[in-house]
């Protein structure tokens, strides 16, 4: 009795993070001696996957072409609003003197909600593990067909983990892109081997752009869900079956032969239950958590106005019939918002002008076409002074502090 009382009191999340977490350290252990550390940031690189970019390249190279022009146009939009609303966030937090604004580090969260807020943001583990598992491969994968598609040689695609916190990467031949190569590759080299600045330009905000497309996919494929879910048949409320409606409204249905028929509810658009707006099917689950047996309850509905009392029979079915489907459905649909927003904040993020950002990268490859190479020196500053500012904030931020 005592160890299922244990079990019992687990909490599902929790248990799946331990997992995870035993899992990780397990395959990193097995794979120890072809895995790469520098500190805490462990990365292994391979030849899997190269072949299945080119394949995907060479069939429809005009297609990427376009993408990649298309990539950095928007891009270059990034560039400008990732710096605009950085420094919009910057300069409220000076002029307001306080935290309530300003970066944030999305971390796994073990609760089921989902906060995003200055400081830590709290995403629930598993739609935390699976946004970043599709943000990375999205990210990277468009990198590299871009660059296939240009003419860059690729060295290797792989894996990281820094801390808890994975992902992937896709290497150009001639790139320094992971810490610690410098001495290992004994001289400088140029950031990739061939190519032009344009060129270049497309592969960088080639990952974003997938990153933004992806966000898209799942934020209308959740719109689309939660449009097209219906109730299961509750009929023991008082002979009424609820279901949303083509406009996505919490619809109606009244029985033959129960009170809701016969005193003249027909068909319609539930509007509120005792004064309380109901427009969702969470708000009818929320609203029956409360609901009790000989209670009169008053249905506000486009046809009008209805009283009714509840029976044992009424609440329970009512509660059976909502609950699992309800709890089902907003976890699935709250799980695909979740991916596609982590997707465009994240993707929106790396192109923040700033180094070793893709955003960095693709400005400094603007200055050095329009402005000269002896100006890119200015991107390194800039990304110098931004990454203190933004580490300091989320530091105070984090703290709980004034400024």
């Amino acid at each position: 009795m005592a160890i299922e009382n244990f079990i019992a009191g687990i909490n599902p999340r929790t248990a799946f993070f331990v997992i995870f977490l035993g899992a990780l350290s397990a395959f990193l252990w097995r794979d120890r001696n072809q895995i790469q550390r520098h500190y805490i940031l462990f990365y292994r690189r391979t030849k899997r996957g190269l072949n299945l970019i080119d394949r995907i390249a060479a069939r429809a190279p005009r297609f990427w072409k376009y993408y990649g022009a298309a990539a950095v146009v928007t891009g270059v939009i990034s560039i400008a609003a990732s710096f605009g609303l950085t420094a919009q966030m910057f300069f409220e937090m000076f002029r307001t003197q306080t935290v309530q604004s300003g970066p944030s580090l999305i971390a796994p969260g073990l609760s089921g909600d989902v906060s995003f807020q200055p400081g830590v943001s709290f995403v629930p583990v598993e739609y935390w593990l699976f946004a970043i598992g599709v943000l990375s491969v999205v990210h990277e994968f468009s990198h590299g067909i871009v660059a296939r598609t240009e003419g860059f040689n690729l060295n290797s695609v792989g894996w990281a983990i820094f801390g808890i916190f994975p992902a992937a990467f896709v290497e150009p031949e001639g790139e320094q892109m992971l810490p610690g190569e410098e001495e290992e590759g004994g001289e400088d080299r140029e950031l990739w081997h061939g190519g032009n600045w344009y060129s270049r330009l497309k592969v960088l905000c080639a990952g974003s752009f997938a990153n933004y497309l992806t966000a898209a996919v799942f934020i209308l494929f959740a719109m689309g869900v939660s449009a097209g879910a219906t109730v299961p048949e509750t009929t023991g409320y008082m002979g009424i079956n609820f279901g949303l409606n083509e406009e996505g409204e919490l619809g109606y249905v009244a029985q033959e032969g129960y009170p809701a028929y016969e005193s003249g509810m027909r068909n319609g658009t539930l509007e509120a239950i005792n004064g309380q707006n109901i427009t969702s099917v969470e708000d009818l689950r929320n609203f029956s958590e409360g609901l009790e047996a000989n209670r009169t309850v008053t249905l506000e509905t486009s046809e009008g106005g209805f009283q009714f009392k509840t029976t044992e029979n009424t609440v329970s079915r009512l509660k059976e019939g909502l609950e699992p489907y309800a709890s089902g459905l907003n976890w699935f649909t709250t799980g695909l918002f979740t991916v596609g927003i982590l997707n465009l904040l994240i993707g929106l993020f790396n192109m923040l002008p700033i180094k070793p950002l893709d955003g960095g990268w693709a400005l400094e490859a603007l200055i050095e076409n329009y402005l000269g190479e002896e100006r890119t020196h200015w991107v390194n500053k800039l990304s110098l002074a931004m990454w203190a500012l933004l580490l300091a904030t989320l530091v105070v931020t984090i703290g709980g502090l004034v400024i």
